[in-house]
C-alpha cells in the first residue's frame, strides 16, 4: 500500500512522484496555474472536485475591499489552469457589515457525495451604530452551498442564516464569538465552533434537522472562565458515548493553560451537556488544537485522537505529540492516553490529525498526522490493529521529496476518507501555507498481492537412465528429494509455500512425472538483498530391502541404486534485482563527515548535551561508481562518558557497546543523509583531557564487508566551566573631621577614624568544588596615598558560611599596628553625637558649619586603585566549600589625620578598589570566569569652623524700637528746654532797658560757708 502525489500548485513547475516503499503505480505531478493563493488553509475533497480555502487571498475587485479570503475549486483533470474561485456573493457594506480581512475559507467542509458544502469566515464583522459612533462585533459567518457550489434559494440549509451569535452584545457574551473557526457536517447536522464567545471562553453550536423540525444546540461552560477557546476544533459523531446518538467533541487548547477536550451530549431544550473532559499534561502544549474520531480497533466504538503540537521534552528532543484515547465501550474515555506518540523537536507534530479510512483494507481505520514544521513538512501515516493504533508510522511522506519548489509547511491541514479518483481506495488531501495543496492518491497493493508478487518459482525436473543392463528399463522409481533455501542464513529469506518453512521434502515418481513446480515466498523485512539466495537440493532413493524368496532368486530390478560417483546435491542461485551493473557487484562510494562542536560543560551533577552532526553521501567519483550501497550502516565508537540521548531522524540508531545507525537498504546513488545525534555527557571526569568520536560506515558487498572509517580531526578537550556570583554593597558613606592624631598616639581602631564595613557575598559554591581547587576572593585594597600616608586602614576580615572564622592574608596587611578592635555592638559615636556630648548644657547645640559647606563651590577628588593617586595592596581570602551563601566582611577605618592634612580643601573624597573571585587550580580542564566587582566609599569633610554667634531677630527689633523711643524722649526734652528756639537777629542788636541794681560782692569767708 502506498501513496502517489498529485500536486496542485499556483506556480508553473514540475513535481515528480513521491517515492515510497511498496508503491506499484506511478502518476506524474500536475502543476496548476491560476490566481495567487495565499496562506492555504484547510482543504476538503468533493466528488471529482478539490476545495481549498485561502483565508488571506485578495478580494474580487469591487473598489471597496482589498482582502477577503477565498475558496477555490479544482476539478481532477490534467489541465493546468482550470481552478476556479467559488462565488460567495457577499457584497461590502461598511455601514452594516465588514468583509475586509474576514478570512473566508478558514473552514471548508463537505457533507459527502451529492451533499452540501460549508465555507466559513470567522472574522466577519457586524457594525452597530450608537448615534454617530460605530461598534464592531466580530461574530463570524458561515455559508452553505449546494453540491453544484451554487446558492439554491429553495434549500432551507442554504437560506438559513446560521447566525448563532448575538451581535447586539459585547465580548462578555457572544458579540465577539468568531463563529466558524471550526465546523462541519453530518447527514442532518451542521456544527460550528466559536472560541471567542463569553470572553473567549468559547462555545460550540449545532443545528440539527429532523424532517421539518429544526433544533439549535449550544454549550456554555458554567464556570465562566475566560480564554479557554472552547470550539477551537469540533468533531461530531455517533458511537462515541452512545451507540446511535451523536456526541460533540470540541477542543479547548487554553483550558487551564494545558488544554482540554470536552465531550458533550444533547439535552432537551437546546443545551449541550458536558459528559467528560480530557485534560492535557503540559503547559502551553495546545492540547486539543487538533482532534479526530476513528474506530481504531474495529470494536464498533469511535476512538479519539488529540494533537498537542507544542508539546516538548528537552532531553528527548521531542516536539509535538499525539494522544490516543481508546473508547471504553461507550462508557467513557480513560483519563490518561492509551498511546502517546511524539514527533521530532520543533516539528509541531500533531498540528493536524485526520482519519483517512482503511487504506490497507485490513478492517481497521488508519490515521494521518501532520508535522508541518519538520523541514518542508511531513505527513505520518499510522496503521491500526485490534489493539489500537500502531506505535510506528507505516509511511512518512516528505514534503521536500515532492519536487515542488518553495513548498513549506506541508501537512498544515489534512482531509481524508474520500475516494476522489474512484479506485475504491481512500485518498488524502494535504494543505500548506505556501500556495499549494497536494493530493495523495492511494495505490492498491494489499498483503495478498505482495505475497504473490514477491515470490520465486522453482521447477524440479528429474530423468534417469540405466548405466548398465537393459537399455529399455522403464520401471517406476520414486525419488526422495529435499530442497532447502538459504541453508547458511538464519533466518532464511525464503520459505516454501507448501511447508511454510525453508525446507521442503518431496517425492518424485518416474518415468511418469517429468517436472514439478514449487513456489517460494519472500520473507518480510529482508535486509540482505545483495547476496543471492542459494537453493540447495539433494536426492536419494528410499532404501528397501527385498524380501527373501521362497524359491530361487528375486529379481533386483525393482530395487535400483544410485550411481555413487554422481553428485547427489545441486545448487542454484536466486538474485535480487538491483542497480549494481551487469556484474551484480555494487561499487558504492559512501563518504562520511562529522562535526563535533567544542564541548563546554557547566559544573553540575546533571549531564549536559553534546551534539554530533554527521553527513553521509553516496555520489560517483573518478575512482568509484557510486552505485547503491546495501545494508549501509553507520557505526559510532564513543567513549564511556557519552551516552546516547536522541537521534534525528528518530528511530535510526541503536546503542549497545557501539552505536549502530541504519542508513538505508539500499542507500541510493546520489543520496545524501544528515544525522544529528545528541549525547548526554555524564561521565566526564575532571582529568578528562579529550573526547574522541570515531565514525565508520559499513556496506555489504559481494566479496567482503566494506568499511570506511573516520576518526580524524582534532580531539575536543572538555572544558568544565564554573559559574558563581559575587555581590557587594558597592558604595558606602563616611566622613573625616576633628583634630590630627599621630600614629603613635593611636591605641584603638576608634582613634583612627570613622568606620567602614564591606559585605562581599559569594555563592552558593556547591559541594565538590574543593576537589577542583581553591576558590579565592582577592581584594585590591586602597592602602595608602601617594606620599605614603595611610588611606583606608584594614582592621579585620571575617568569613561567614557554615560558621565564622577570620581571614589573615599573608604579609601582615590587616591591622598591622595591632590596634585594639572595638567590641561588637559598641560603635563609636557619630560626629553629631560627639558634639552633643561636649555641650555641658545638654541642650540641642546648633548645627556646625563645615569648612566644605562654607566654600562657595563644592569640590571633589577621587582616589582609585590603578591610578597615580593611591597605592593599593592585594589581599586574598580562601572561600570554603559550602552549599550556602558565604559572606566576607571587611572592617576598616578612614585614616582621619591623612584627610585632615591633605584633603581639608575638598568637601568629598571618593576612594575605590575592586574585588575578584577566582579559582586557583592545577587542573587544565577547569575553566572559571573571574568575577570582578568595584567597591567605593564617599568620605565627606566634617571639619568645623567657629562663626560668631547669631542674635535673635526679636532682640534686634526690640533694640531698634528702644533706641527710637529714647531718641524721641531726648528730642522732646530738648524741645521743652527750648533747645530748638533760636534768638532773633533784631533782639541781638536792639538796646534793652534794664533796671540798675547794686550788689556787694561776698567775701571769701562767705563764699566758703554760705550755700549759694
Amino acid at each position: 500500500m502506498g501513496w502517489v502525489a498529485r500536486a496542485l500548485s499556483t506556480l508553473v513547475g514540475t513535481c515528480s512522484r513521491c517515492p515510497q516503499r511498496g508503491v506499484l503505480g506511478r502518476m506524474g505531478a500536475i502543476p496548476t496555474l491560476g490566481p495567487t493563493w495565499q496562506e492555504l488553509g484547510p482543504v476538503a475533497p468533493l466528488s471529482e472536485v478539490l476545495l481549498a480555502g485561502a483565508p488571506r487571498d485578495l478580494a474580487v475587485p469591487d473598489g471597496y475591499t482589498n482582502r477577503t479570503g477565498a475558496v477555490y475549486l479544482c476539478p481532477l483533470t490534467a489541465h493546468k489552469n482550470d481552478c476556479e474561485r467559488m462565488d460567495i456573493s457577499e457584497k461590502s457594506d461598511p455601514d452594516h457589515h465588514i468583509i475586509e480581512d474576514m478570512w473566508l475559507g478558514v473552514t471548508v467542509a463537505s457533507q459527502g457525495p451529492a451533499g452540501r458544502v460549508l465555507v466559513c469566515a470567522h472574522r466577519y464583522t457586524q457594525v452597530l451604530w450608537s448615534g454617530s459612533e460605530d461598534q464592531r462585533r466580530m461574530v463570524g459567518k458561515c455559508y452553505v452551498r449546494g453540491n453544484d457550489l451554487e446558492l439554491d434559494p429553495t434549500d432551507d440549509w442554504q437560506t438559513y442564516h446560521n447566525e448563532m451569535c448575538n451581535s447586539n452584545t459585547d465580548y462578555l457574551a457572544t458579540g465577539m464569538c468568531q463563529l466558524g473557526t471550526s465546523g462541519g457536517f453530518t447527514h442532518n447536522t451542521v456544527y460550528f465552533g466559536a472560541p471567542g464567545a463569553y470572553n473567549w471562553q468559547g462555545n460550540s453550536y449545532m443545528i440539527q434537522r429532523k424532517d421539518w423540525d429544526l433544533s439549535e444546540y449550544s454549550y456554555k461552560d458554567s464556570e465562566n472562565q475566560g480564554n479557554l477557546y472552547i470550539g477551537y476544533t469540533v468533531q461530531v459523531g455517533s458511537a462515541v458515548l452512545h451507540p446511535t446518538n451523536i456526541t460533540i467533541v470540541t477542543g479547548a487548547p487554553r483550558h487551564q493553560h494545558m488544554g482540554a477536550v470536552f465531550l458533550l451530549s444533547q439535552e432537551a431544550g437546546g443545551d449541550l451537556r458536558k459528559r467528560q473532559v480530557l485534560e492535557g499534561t503540559q503547559v502551553g502544549a495546545y492540547f486539543g488544537s487538533a482532534i479526530a474520531l476513528a474506530d481504531l480497533n474495529n470494536d464498533g466504538w469511535q476512538d479519539l485522537l488529540v494533537g498537542a503540537p507544542y508539546y516538548f521534552e528537552r532531553k528527548e528532543e521531542v516536539g509535538g505529540a499525539l494522544y490516543v484515547f481508546m473508547n471504553q465501550a461507550g462508557t467513557s474515555f480513560p483519563a490518561h492516553p492509551s498511546l502517546l506518540l511524539h514527533g521530532p523537536s520543533r516539528s509541531a507534530f500533531g498540528f493536524s490529525v485526520a482519519s483517512i479510512g482503511d487504506i490497507n483494507q485490513d478492517g481497521f481505520q488508519d490515521v494521518a498526522v501532520g508535522a508541518p514544521f519538520e523541514g518542508s513538512g511531513k505527513v505520518y501515516v499510522y496503521h491500526s490493529s485490534s489493539r489500537g493504533l500502531l506505535g510506528r508510522p507505516q509511511q512518512v511522506i516528505h514534503g521536500e521529496e515532492l519536487g515542488l519548489p518553495g513548498l513549506a509547511t506541508f501537512g498544515y491541514s489534512l482531509s481524508g476518507r474520500m475516494d476522489v479518483d474512484e479506485n475504491s481506495y481512500p485518498d488524502l488531501l494535504v494543505g500548506s501555507l505556501s500556495d499549494r495543496i497536494v493530493l495523495l492518491r492511494l495505490v492498491c497493493m494489499g498483503a495478498r498481492s505482495v505475497l504473490l508478487r514477491h515470490h520465486v518459482q522453482v521447477e524440479v525436473c528429474f530423468a534417469y537412465n540405466q548405466s548398465a543392463g537393459n537399455p529399455n528399463y522403464r520401471r517406476n522409481i520414486t525419488l526422495a528429494y529435499t530442497l532447502e533455501a538459504d541453508r547458511d542464513r538464519r533466518p532464511p529469506r525464503l520459505r516454501f509455500a507448501r511447508s511454510q518453512s525453508a525446507v521442503f521434502h518431496g517425492f518424485f515418481s518416474m518415468p511418469d512425472m517429468r517436472c514439478q513446480k514449487l513456489e517460494l515466498l519472500l520473507m518480510d523485512n529482508v535486509r540482505d538483498k545483495l547476496r543471492p539466495i542459494i537453493i540447495s537440493m539433494n536426492y536419494s532413493l528410499p532404501l528397501r530391502m527385498p524380501e527373501r524368496p521362497r524359491l530361487g532368486l528375486r529379481s533386483l530390478d525393482p530395487y535400483p541404486v544410485l550411481n555413487q560417483a554422481q553428485v547427489l546435491e545441486n545448487h542454484t542461485e536466486v538474485h535480487f534485482q538491483k542497480e549494481c551493473g551487469q556484474d551484480n557487484k555494487c561499487d558504492s562510494n559512501l563518504q562520511i563527515s562529522g562535526v563535533l562542536p567544542p564541548l563546554r560543560l557547566q559544573y553540575s551533577r546533571d549531564g549536559r548535551k553534546l551534539l554530533l552532526s554527521i553527513d553521509v553521501t553516496n555520489t560517483p567519483s573518478r575512482e568509484r561508481a557510486g552505485e547503491d550501497a546495501h545494508e549501509a550502516l553507520l557505526t559510532l565508537t564513543v567513549p564511556p562518558a557519552l551516552l546516547l540521548s536522541s537521534v534525528r531522524p528518530a528511530g535510526m540508531c541503536q546503542a549497545n557497546e557501539t552505536i549502530v545507525c541504519e542508513l538505508g537498504n539500499p542507500f541510493k546513488r546520489n543520496q545524501r543523509m544528515e544525522l544529528l545525534i545528541a549525547f548526554e555527557v555524564t561521565g566526564v571526569t575532571l582529568h578528562t583531557r579529550e573526547l574522541q568520536v570515531c565514525l565508520m560506515s559499513e556496506e555489504l558487498q559481494v566479496a567482503y564487508l566494506g568499511a570506511h572509517p573516520l576518526c580524524q580531526g582534532p580531539s575536543h578537550p572538555p572544558q568544565t566551566s564554573i559559574f558563581l556570583t559575587l555581590r557587594v554593597n558597592h558604595r558606602l558613606q563616611s566622613f573625616f573631621g576633628g583634630t590630627v592624631t599621630g600614629e603613635s598616639g593611636m591605641k584603638t581602631v576608634e582613634d583612627v577614624g570613622s568606620p567602614l564595613k564591606y559585605e562581599f557575598q559569594v555563592g552558593p559554591v556547591g559541594e565538590g568544588l574543593a576537589a577542583l581547587g581553591t576558590l579565592v576572593l582577592g581584594l585590591e585594597w586602597p592602602y595608602e596615598v601617594i606620599n605614603g600616608k595611610w588611606l583606608l586602614y584594614p582592621a579585620e576580615i571575617t568569613i561567614h558560611g557554615n560558621g565564622s572564622w577570620p581571614c589573615r592574608p599573608p604579609g601582615d596587611l590587616v591591622n598591622p599596628l595591632n590596634l585594639t578592635l572595638s567590641v561588637p555592638g559598641d560603635r563609636p559615636p557619630s560626629p553629631q553625637r560627639r558634639r552633643r556630648q561636649l555641650d555641658p548644657g545638654g541642650g540641642p547645640a546648633p548645627p556646625p558649619v563645615t569648612l566644605a559647606a562654607a566654600k562657595k563651590a563644592k569640590s571633589e577628588t577621587k582616589l582609585k586603585c590603578g591610578s597615580d593617586q593611591a597605592r593599593c595592596v592585594w589581599l586574598e581570602c580562601p572561600i570554603p566549600d559550602t552549599p550556602v551563601i558565604t559572606n566576607v566582611t571587611v572592617q576598616a577605618r578612614v585614616w582621619n589625620s591623612t584627610f585632615i592634612e591633605d584633603y581639608r580643601d575638598f568637601d568629598r573624597v571618593s576612594v575605590s578598589g575592586w574585588a575578584t573571585l577566582f579559582l586557583r587550580t592545577s587542573i587544565p580542564t577547569i575553566n572559571m570566569e573571574n568575577k570582578t566587582v568595584w567597591f567605593s566609599v564617599d568620605i565627606d569633610s566634617d571639619l568645623v569652623e567657629e562663626l560668631p554667634a547669631e542674635i535673635e531677630l526679636w532682640l534686634v527689633l526690640v533694640a531698634v524700637g528702644a533706641g527710637l523711643l529714647l531718641l524721641g524722649l531726648i528730642i522732646l526734652l530738648l524741645w521743652k528746654c527750648g533747645f530748638f528756639k533760636r534768638a532773633r537777629t533784631r533782639a541781638l542788636y536792639e538796646a534793652k532797658r534794664q533796671k540798675a541794681e547794686m550788689k556787694s560782692q561776698p567775701s571769701e569767708t562767705e563764699r566758703l560757708t554760705d550755700d549759694y
